[in-house]
């Protein structure tokens, strides 16, 4: 099995992104099932999210993503195909997946609204850090640090293997990192320090300098949006 992750753009004549929403959640689920994708995870920074117009970062500003598994990669085709038809442009990568904090799916709320929000992050290497070290230090370090300083309760890590089409960023991880409602608008609640402001300081250093060991900060792209689960 292989994990396909594509960015998406809206239409030029698409009058907001609840119609881009609307459209890959009515014409996406049941076509890729078709083609032999599972567990399809759709993402739309949507009017429900719009609270958080402070957390969106970054010059590319995807406005949504769809994730799905496949048997094997050459048979892509169809599905990235079916992709591209809801999308104005599209930007799609081969990753690795890790559930670095999971969150568990029920089957009975297939095609729901996952509660929350999922901040979508698309990152670089910092400038002279190999992708090895890269790698190592998000692994490692980084993770544990993210977990304990925000109010995370899933944490998805893609890490890129390759990009699939002509032209993509040239992103080398896709974060998926799951928060409650109030971390939109609350920035003491996005990290996990509601009413401590002594706390949230601390925690705001504490991964901003955890970023800063191997992101190229002016090149991270993150987004809060809405994920619609599939599985």
């Amino acid at each position: 099995m292989e994990k396909l992750v594509y960015l998406l753009w809206k239409r030029d004549l698409d009058s907001n992104n609840d119609a881009l929403r609307d459209r890959l959640l009515n014409g996406l689920p049941k076509a890729l099932a078709d083609d032999g994708a599972t567990q399809l995870k759709i993402s739309i920074s949507d009017s429900e999210v719009a609270a958080g117009e402070a957390l969106h970062l970054g010059a590319h500003h995807p406005d949504a993503l769809v994730s799905l598994w496949l048997e094997c990669i050459q048979d892509r085709g169809p599905a990235e195909s079916r992709i591209a038809q809801h999308a104005g442009r599209h930007a799609g990568f081969l990753v690795v997946e890790s559930q670095a904090l999971r969150l568990a799916t029920d089957p009975n709320r297939s095609g729901t609204r996952t509660g929350g929000f999922s901040l979508v992050g698309c990152i670089e290497p910092k400038p002279g850090l190999s992708h090895e070290r890269f790698i190592e230090i998000w692994e490692t370090v980084h993770r544990d640090v993210a977990i304990r300083t925000q109010s995370t309760f899933s944490y998805v890590r893609n890490e890129v293997v390759r990009p699939v089409t002509k032209g993509a960023p040239p992103w080398q991880g896709i974060i998926e990192e799951g928060f409650p409602d109030e971390a939109l608008s609350n920035p003491q609640a996005f990290y996990d320090a509601v009413g401590n402001e002594p706390k949230f300081r601390e925690n705001l250093r504490r991964m901003i300098e955890s970023c800063d060991a191997f992101i190229a900060m002016k090149k991270v792209d993150s987004h809060p949006m809405s994920e619609y689960r599939f599985y």
